[in-house]
């Protein structure tokens, strides 16, 4: 997903940083994402944007996210991790974990987990309609901001409410996951849409 957002981003006209915790060490990194892309250790990945999109695994996130936390607020975050068997005790979704752990000033959204990262260079599905964003957020500036950049890139927005209702988006990922591989013998082409009455 950090390499398909990351050119969807970079297609649209966005400067994007990409953060690792060993740069030096990705040796194919302009291969696979072009020679405009950058890649940074995180902090300067961080430090180099107002918009920052976590697609590390979800194990790590609550340690990387805790060691990064001062230089995360203010900024958006677009959390896309999913739990899948790590989802919290307390009934909570992962983006509220991450919104907590930034804590004062925290601007969480959650958005893109419920999209195949193969779907990303391909914003119009089977039926040449946009694919759906489902996203979810407190900050209402901040989820004003993802909804445009879902759009810029080829997407249509659905605004699922805030982070605590965000944990639906986390449930919806492994049954997605689910019917994919029953229905379309695991094609990571399949999305959600949400039809009119």
């Amino acid at each position: 997903m950090a390499f398909a957002l990351g050119k969807a981003f970079l297609a649209a006209g966005y400067f994007v940083a990409f953060g690792s915790r060993k740069p030096e060490t990705k040796n194919q990194f302009h291969e696979m994402v072009g020679d405009e892309s950058k890649i940074y250790g995180i902090q300067a990945a961080i430090d180099a944007g107002q918009i920052i999109i976590i697609t590390i695994p979800y194990s790590q996130v609550a340690e990387t996210v805790r060691k990064f936390a001062n230089s995360l607020k203010n900024k958006v975050v677009i959390d896309i991790t999913n739990p899948f068997t790590a989802q919290p005790n307390d009934g909570s979704s992962g983006a509220q974990v991450t919104a907590r752990i930034i804590g004062e000033k925290a601007r969480v959204v959650a958005a893109f987990k419920t999209n195949f990262a193969e779907t990303i260079s391909e914003p119009k599905d089977s039926s040449d309609k946009p694919r759906e964003v489902h996203y979810a957020g407190d900050d209402k500036d901040a989820k004003d901001i993802v909804a445009g950049l879902i759009e810029e890139i080829g997407f249509s927005p659905v605004d699922c409410g805030t982070l605590a209702q965000s944990v639906t988006l986390d449930h919806m990922v492994p049954l997605m996951i689910r019917l994919d591989e029953s229905l379309y013998g695991t094609s990571r082409k399949s999305s959600w849409r949400i039809a009119s009455p």
